[in-house]
């Protein structure tokens, strides 16, 4: 995922850069379009598995843990059923745009539509396994799924202590 946003931010530059004596990187602008597509939708299902999607949980913090895990237990549900019709929806649009090609480059549009399905399948298999997480750990009322990040290994005992550990790099 770094990769790809670095070659969009190089490719911008560049075509920025180059613009100015007319000789501009006539791929740059298709080439960005497919590589943000990808890099947006891999990077929503990576922050879902880290908990770092944007959220507001003010009042749900202060209710008892158990109502904590039934709304918790609720979204998750609610966002499986939001990822599949984008899955579905978004395979027919992948489907529709196949047969339309870039501007600039010989394969076809659809890989720029096949992006949502494929990461809203990916997200759903984070959704399910959160889902999970919680259900088995239902009873105990020190569990909870937002520092249960397959970056640190072990839960994490606050938020505070979760933000001030270091996430373990996959590289």
């Amino acid at each position: 995922m770094g990769f790809g946003f670095m070659s969009i931010v190089v490719l911008t530059f560049m075509n920025s850069v180059l613009r100015v004596f007319n000789k501009p990187i006539i791929i740059a602008d298709d080439v960005s379009l497919l590589l943000f597509s990808w890099v947006a939708f891999l990077g929503a299902d990576v922050a879902l598995r880290y908990s770092r999607l944007v959220g507001m949980d003010i009042l749900v913090t202060k209710l008892p843990p158990k109502v904590q895990k039934i709304i918790q237990v609720v979204v998750y549900v609610i966002m499986i059923a939001a990822l599949a019709l984008f899955a579905r929806y978004g395979y027919q649009l992948a489907v529709t745009n196949w047969i339309r090609t870039y501007n600039t480059l010989p394969i076809s549009y659809g890989w720029v539509s096949l992006s949502l399905p494929v990461c809203s399948v990916l997200m759903i298999f984070t959704c399910i396994t959160k889902l999970v997480k919680v259900i088995q750990h239902f009873s105990d009322d020190s569990y909870h799924v937002k520092r249960d990040n397959p970056a640190y290994g072990v839960p994490v005992e606050s938020d505070e202590a979760m933000d001030a550990v270091t996430p373990v790099s996959d590289t």
